[in-house]
């Protein structure tokens, strides 16, 4: 092989090189155009859920406030009957 031959494969090689070395770095780049959007639309939909489990949560403890404000008038008022009954049972008696 002459020394000519041989600077034009070095050369060409060097060339395919090159491009190859564009083609990656277009790829990467394009990759982390995707992963930055992909992280992006995580970071969102992340949030999003944040805000509604937030919400969710708000709205369970109101559920439990107003059922425990039910439950504590249901026991006054069970406890009225109860004594309107014993009184009622025992014609104003004393218990023995």
């Amino acid at each position: 092989m002459t020394p000519e031959a041989r600077f034009e494969r070095i050369e060409s090689n060097l060339l395919a090189l090159t491009e190859a070395n564009r083609v990656s770095a277009e790829a990467q780049a394009a990759w982390q155009k995707d992963f930055r959007m992909a992280m992006n639309g995580l970071v969102e939909s992340h949030a999003m859920t944040q805000k509604s489990l937030a919400t969710l949560t708000a709205s369970i403890a109101g559920y439990v406030d107003q059922s425990n404000a039910r439950v504590q008038r249901l026991e006054e008022n069970l406890d009225a009957l109860i004594r309107a009954i014993t009184s009622e049972h025992s014609n104003g008696k004393t218990p023995r």
